[in-house]
């Protein structure tokens, strides 16, 4: 990743408020600081705009105690926030990142004034005292410097403030936006598969009624499954899992000895936290693209790791592969893709992907890779 890239991540988590980020304490700290020196330019430049100051030239002292106060200032903020993060319950940490509880919002305000007040008071009293410089000084009405400043520092943060919840608001819209697309999706598709396996019950119940007996009572599992996570926003990897294991044993009757099966995941991927039905329409992807429309069918594989910070699953194939009319011509071809790299996007910004690549022994595979969170560790912070 470009140097670039990770400042532009740790920019974008500064207005995260939770537990784990996926971009390292250096560069937070490193963009931090670089906000600190915007904001002690634009605070000389407001005291040289509005403040009576003592003879030209009094910034050329003034300017590197004022940015250490800016630094004090900032970093005292991200230490504070930071450390909610940390101690905090994770449920009341995400309460206070989002917008629908009023007293979880007027909670984060609470804390985000207190660092503020802190860090100023600490700047202000710390930084003139060990650079040997008499802040006020420099100004011929102290106490009116002091209102200056401080409605200069107010009026930033409250921008900025403002300028972030309205940032979330409209993150939030746009993924609650997704997720209605997606559910409606996946609601045109399930009466779909009702009729068509309605239909091979119905002719099998005439020469092979246990055959059809197995395929009701996998259907079964498979829409309690699906309409599980019909009901949740947030899901794990287990559950997705287990919701793609009853859609492939629904097909291997099907399909029969055409469709081979093999899932692989660590007890630490399946705990992973990640948005429901993410899994479901790659495997179907695979399914109705590479093998059904190959003669001899072929295998479906599904495993995922952690490593590193990060949960990659890789939904592969040895079907058809990418460039066939079957996957070009069929109705609605890269909808469900489209709308899953929406969903990624809204929810993890450029911190997730989802790629679909040729298979390296032919066929497809799709591969997401996402920030692991644990479930467990959300639960055991939960109060």
């Amino acid at each position: 990743m470009t140097r670039q890239a990770i400042l532009r991540r740790a920019w974008r988590s500064l207005w995260e408020l939770r537990p784990d980020h996926d971009v390292g304490l250096g560069a937070r700290l490193c963009v931090v600081s670089l906000l600190a020196l915007a904001l002690a330019l634009g605070l000389m430049t407001f005291v040289a705009l509005f403040a009576t100051v003592a003879p030209p030239g009094w910034w050329r002292a003034a300017l590197l105690p004022g940015i250490g106060i800016a630094l004090c200032v900032l970093h005292t903020l991200f230490a504070v926030l930071r450390l909610a993060e940390r101690r905090l319950p994770a449920a009341l940490v995400a309460r206070m990142s989002a917008l629908r509880d009023p007293r979880a919002v007027l909670a984060l305000g609470a804390l985000a004034s207190s660092g503020l007040v802190l860090g100023i008071a600490l700047g202000f009293t710390a930084v003139p005292a060990l650079a040997g410089f008499d802040l006020w000084a420099q100004f011929q009405s102290p106490p009116l410097a002091v209102v200056k400043i401080a409605a200069f520092l107010l009026a930033a943060m409250a921008a900025n403030w403002a300028w972030w919840r309205a940032r979330l608001r409209r993150q939030q819209l746009q993924g609650e936006a997704l997720e209605a697309r997606l559910r409606l999706l996946q609601g045109q598709i399930e009466p779909h598969l009702l009729f068509n396996t309605l239909a091979n019950v119905q002719s099998l119940m005439d020469y092979d009624p246990p055959r059809a007996k197995r395929m009701l009572e996998t259907f079964s599992g498979y829409l309690r499954a699906g309409l599980a996570q019909l009901r949740v926003t947030d899901s794990t990897l287990g559950a997705e899992l287990d919701m793609a294991r009853s859609y492939l044993a629904l097909m291997q009757i099907r399909m029969e000895e055409r469709l081979r099966i093999r899932i692989e995941a660590s007890g630490a991927a399946r705990a992973a936290r990640m948005p429901a039905l993410m899994l479901q329409p790659l495997v179907e992807n695979a399914i109705h693209h590479g093998l059904e429309p190959k003669v001899d069918g072929g295998t479906v594989v599904i495993d995922a790791v952690v490593r590193a910070g990060r949960l990659e699953v890789r939904v592969a194939d040895d079907g058809m592969g990418l460039d066939t009319p079957s996957r070009r011509l069929r109705p609605g071809a890269g909808m469900a893709l489209a709308n899953l790299g929406a969903r990624l996007h809204s929810r993890f910004g450029p911190a997730a992907s989802l790629t679909l690549r040729a298979g390296p022994h032919g066929g497809t595979e799709a591969v997401l890779d996402l920030p692991y969170v644990a479930a467990e560790e959300e639960t055991a912070c939960a109060p």
